[in-house]
């Protein structure tokens, strides 16, 4: 019984760790060097979901008086025909999305209490609730996971089920996986940092791209 029990944990243990997986197609052009996926995979605990390409960018950040190059931003999500191009219908029209991913590949290190602060002012940007138990929760995550390396990709997987429950798998670039649970506010506070208002012009900058799809 105690085996069995153990046997029952540790897959347990397994199903939650791979609920994030995340696998890109790779695509036939790049950004910075960075190859732009056609689309992209998400395998859950119950099943891989499709999910189509929306966008791409670079994201830069002012630094002093020099804008520095930071990461190369994709965008997935899994009902592209729904997906408003605009820059009041982006945010709302997740409301007809059920599953997304975000690939962050760094262009520079980043220390992880940095960027969990730029994660931040997006959300507040977005007048998403700071207090919300997923949002505290996801910027947990990322404070407490490792430094982003330079050349290394983050991602960020999102799944929601039909009464409204949120899964986020934050997968650092050490490739270490941290699963958060939520309700709807995690799904469109966390896509908002890239598709809502910008919380500064490299976020305006690729916002833009992201949202011309090409």
């Amino acid at each position: 019984m105690k085996l069995s029990a153990l046997f029952l944990s540790l897959l347990l243990v397994t199903q939650i760790a791979s609920a994030g997986v995340l696998t890109i197609e790779k695509g036939n052009r790049s950004i910075e060097g960075v190859n732009v996926g056609k689309s992209a995979d998400l395998v859950t605990i119950s099943s891989t979901q499709k999910l189509d390409y929306i966008g791409a960018g670079l994201r830069t950040k002012k630094v002093l008086v020099a804008n520095v190059k930071v990461y190369v931003a994709q965008i997935f999500l899994d009902n592209i025909g729904k997906f408003v191009r605009t820059d009041a219908g982006a945010v709302k029209s997740l409301a007809d999305m059920k599953a997304g991913a975000i690939h962050l590949t760094f262009l520079r290190g980043v220390d992880a209490a940095t960027v969990q602060v730029s994660f931040r002012d997006a959300l507040d940007a977005n007048n998403i609730d700071l207090n919300n138990k997923g949002i505290v929760a996801f910027l947990s995550a990322v404070k407490e996971g490792a430094d982003a390396k330079d050349g290394k990709s983050m991602n960020i997987s999102l799944a929601k089920d039909d009464k409204g429950v949120v899964t986020v798998v934050y997968e650092n670039t050490a490739g270490v996986e941290k699963t958060i649970t939520g309700d709807e506010t995690l799904f469109k506070g966390i896509l908002s940092i890239w598709l809502g208002e910008p919380a500064d012009s490299g976020l305006e900058t690729l916002r833009a791209v992201i949202l011309k799809g090409e």
